[in-house]
């Protein structure tokens, strides 16, 4: 792989195609990113006649098909090898007495557990099942889903898989691509994202039975693989002409007089919470085909305590948007049909609804983890992008445009540099450092990933691989996006942001242009939390493995202090090329 990225004092990135100094804020006329579609230069994505958008979407399940359960003797939700027994029944998790069970089939009685190590939180949380839509409020179809929308037009043809995983890194990014190229989709570009469900597989490898061991499979990694590609055949199969529509509510309009604080809450300074619900909507002779809902929060309102399969309150919004929804007083609204699909946002720093007491219409109140609070939040979202499609507005002649660049990013973060050498990230992809020599500041791995930016109509939607913070999208040092009623910084903690050094507008948000400006964290990556340096403050002693005083969890779980200003000089050339276009 060339070297894309050169650091000399804060940092420097420079491209492959013929770029300078990116942050410089100097744009080379002639640069344009790795893929660029349409463009005269492309083989598998040339220019074409200003013609009608095609779309058309699909639905696969990425529930393991191989796993075993057992026996939580002390109801911690951990598992405990010396104590703790687990069901050695195989695959299909049937043993010789219960009902159902022909024949011993792979794994059954071989002293092996196979557990699906479950992803979020700790180490050691084995799955002992999958969500049943008996518990809660909201109904049958929770689960884990890959869902694949596909969007054709001319001859560019792209494709957005959402998968219900904590993240899917680099590696297996450029596997599920390379799944769906065998297809011959003529599919030019799959954008991969993750809705960050604390309660699926670990698609990482840092969730495993301990620290020092990987919960990461390939074979659960080749079956999301294979369940993209499905799911992007049938779609391709399935394409017609849409008319596309957009729309945004507003948390802090419609939410009460607690705003987007009744369904979140920022668990780290500055308080910072983007309260929009954003939603594209295509539509085929009067019928949905395909809606995308835009939010950002943690998929973990169920919390650690729970050792179901889940796609958490994302299972919610999905259901509401398609079926309509549901409370416990029989009120509720109808659904739009098609398919859903929820893309994440700025989740970092860390958007939560842990913590957050939540009101539904009905009254009732909800603020310690259960499958109402769960569902209760899906629900409420749903209605919010059910708000927004009633007032969408039509796009006129809305055309795609898609640039894709990958970069290095430094891997700084002396915790994951050991997860690098003892194997637990022995799956994702480390690069240009000396094997045989110390890790260190002048010796450091560096991270191959991504980010993209697409254009539809008027949509402008930038990926980032990692969780961003909303602060380093939309700024909002001034208050203007702190929940109703709350303070934007305890100024009593320690180590408390100072946000006279905060960076000054414009910012991204601003930079990026378009009506609909959506920031997707998770897109083809996982890197951790992206932080913006002013806040970014490590441990004297043990930095990345032991936290800072006060509110700086995020930096043990990020690559460094440079992430930021690199993905963001990235994202700022991706900008200029499609302004220039």
């Amino acid at each position: 792989m060339q070297r894309r990225v050169v650091f000399a004092g804060v940092a420097s990135l420079t491209f492959g195609c013929g770029g300078a100094d990116a942050l410089d804020g100097d744009q080379p006329p002639a640069w344009s990113p790795e893929l660029a579609c349409p463009s005269a230069e492309s083989a598998s994505c040339p220019p074409g006649e200003a013609t009608s958008l095609r779309a058309a979407a699909a639905v696969r399940s990425v529930v393991p098909t191989c796993w075993e359960a057992w026996t939580d003797a002390n109801d911690d939700q951990y598992y405990d090898a010396g104590d703790e027994s687990f069901l050695d029944c195989g695959c299909d998790r049937r043993c010789p007495d219960d009902p159902g069970y022909t024949a011993p089939d792979e794994g059954e009685g071989d002293g092996v557990f196979q557990a699906v190590w479950l992803a979020g939180f700790g180490n050691g949380r084995p799955a002992n099942g999958v969500r049943d839509g008996a518990l809660g409020m909201i109904g049958q179809g929770d689960g884990l889903d890959a869902r694949v929308l596909v969007l054709d037009q001319d001859a560019t043809r792209v494709a957005i898989a959402t998968v219900d995983a904590v993240g899917i890194m680099y590696d297996q990014v450029l596997e599920i691509r390379a799944a769906v190229a065998a297809r011959g989709l003529d599919i030019d570009h799959v954008i991969v994202h993750s809705s960050h469900t604390h309660s699926g597989p670990d698609t990482m490898g840092i969730f495993g039975p301990s620290i020092s061991r990987t919960g990461f499979q390939q074979r659960y990694a080749d079956q999301i693989a294979a369940a993209v590609a499905d799911a992007a055949a049938e779609a391709v199969g399935a394409l017609v002409e849409v008319e596309l529509r957009t729309g945004e509510a507003d948390l802090n309009v419609i939410g009460g007089e607690k705003g987007v604080g009744n369904v979140i809450r920022d668990s780290r300074d500055p308080n910072i919470v983007d309260p929009r619900v954003g939603v594209a909507s295509f539509v085929h002779d009067g019928a949905t085909v395909a809606t995308l809902v835009h939010w950002a929060n943690h998929p973990e309102t169920i919390a650690d305590d729970n050792l179901l399969m889940t796609s958490d309150f994302v299972h919610g919004v999905r259901k509401v948007v398609s079926e309509g929804s549901r409370w416990p007083d029989a009120s509720g609204q109808p659904g739009v049909g098609g398919v859903t699909l929820y893309l994440n946002g700025t989740v970092g720093g860390m958007m939560t609804s842990l913590g957050a007491e939540v009101t539904d219409p009905t009254g009732a109140t909800w603020r310690e983890a259960s499958w109402e609070k769960v569902d209760a939040v899906g629900q409420i979202i749903g209605e919010a992008a059910l708000t927004a499609l009633a007032s969408a507005s039509p796009a006129v002649a809305p055309r795609m445009t898609l640039g894709a660049h990958e970069i290095d990013l430094p891997v700084e973060n002396t915790g994951y540099q050991a997860m690098f050498l003892i194997g637990v990230l022995s799956h994702r992809t480390a690069d240009g450092y000396d094997v045989d020599q110390p890790l260190g500041d002048d010796n450091l791995p560096y991270a191959p990933t991504e980010v993209d930016l697409l254009e539809l109509g008027p949509i402008r939607l930038l990926t980032m691989p990692g969780e961003v913070l909303p602060e380093s999208f939309l700024g909002g040092y001034d208050g203007a996006y702190t929940p109703p009623g709350q303070a934007i910084v305890d100024t009593t903690q320690p180590n408390a942001p100072d946000l006279t050094q905060a960076p000054a507008p414009p910012y991204l948000v601003d930079r990026l242009g378009g009506t609909m400006r959506w920031c997707v964290s998770l897109g083809n990556d996982e890197v951790g939390y992206v932080i913006p340096p002013y806040n970014f403050v490590l441990a004297d002693a043990g930095a990345y493995v032991l936290e800072a005083e006060g509110d700086h969890y995020e930096e043990t779980n990020s690559l460094g202090a440079q992430t930021l200003p690199l993905l963001e000089a990235a994202a700022d050339r991706l900008i200029g090329w499609i302004d220039a276009r």
